[in-house]
């Protein structure tokens, strides 16, 4: 935290009173090295809607081990197609417009194209003060088998992410444990999918979510792999994998300033 920062009493937060988008990102920034409880939920973030914090309780292991495994197949068709744009995970938050208020929101998982990643200034990748902007696609996971949790995803789909102005193309609700996916697109009603693959559309061009489970840890392949582009030979699909990407597979990476001060 820098020292224009001014620190928060994380302990004593009033969920009813408004806070600035100054005092919010401090709070977030707090939350990283000390998690709180509310409800006897631990919460290390806050999304921020109509000038009040709205904590965002951890997820369990199953969870996160679902959004890692999206991300995963996401990242491996942004490389292969040479999209290259910009995944984030609960922890990327945007900023959206909601009724011409800022709402600062966290997808699960969300995905921004390098064209409008490129856009920004320095202001909107280092900061919530910008002017708003979104991805194009999100995906929310959680076990939504109570109404209540449903409703409260479902609204969140269609007001925030659907907003009037938002970029947002299409988004999935997938609910792991009960085996259901919804999928919302722009302008239309959320569809149920049933616990099937399902395409990216349009807005992820040959994209399809594998909705199959991981399979087990095997032993080690006893076959040497050549690769057919040179003659290198690898004994890992891991390591002819990465060899492919980085030699052959030619990619344009987004640049980051790892220097930036956060």
């Amino acid at each position: 935290m820098s020292k224009k920062d001014k620190e928060i009493n994380l302990q004593a937060l009033e969920l009813d009173r408004n806070y600035t988008i100054e005092e919010f990102e401090t709070i977030n920034k707090q939350l990283k090295s000390k998690p709180i409880e509310i409800n006897k939920q631990p919460v290390d973030l806050f999304e921020y809607k109509n000038k009040k914090l709205a904590p965002m309780p951890q997820r369990t292991i199953m969870i996160e081990a679902v959004v890692a495994h999206i991300v995963s197949q996401l990242d491996r068709w942004n490389i292969a197609t040479h999209r290259n744009g910009v995944i984030t995970s609960s922890q990327g938050g945007f900023n959206f417009n909601v009724g011409g208020k800022r709402t600062i929101v966290a997808p699960d998982v969300a995905f921004t194209p390098r064209r409008k990643y490129d856009s920004l200034t320095q202001e909107q990748r280092q900061t919530f003060k910008g002017e708003p902007f979104t991805p194009t696609f999100v995906v929310e996971v959680g076990n939504v088998a109570k109404p209540s949790d449903f409703r409260r995803l479902d609204f969140k789909f269609k007001n925030d992410y659907f907003t009037e102005g938002s970029a947002v193309q299409l988004g999935w609700l997938i609910d792991p444990i009960n085996k259901k996916i919804y999928v919302y697109r722009k302008g239309t009603e959320g569809e149920e999918h049933g616990w099937n693959d399902v395409s990216g559309d349009e807005v992820l061009p040959d994209f399809t979510l594998k909705t199959s489970e991981p399979s087990e840890p095997g032993e080690p392949s006893l076959f040497i792999i050549k690769c057919p582009r040179c003659e290198s030979t690898f004994n890992s699909d891991y390591l002819f994998m990465e060899h492919y990407e980085d030699v052959h597979h030619s990619k344009k990476y987004i640049k980051v300033d790892m220097n930036a001060s956060h």
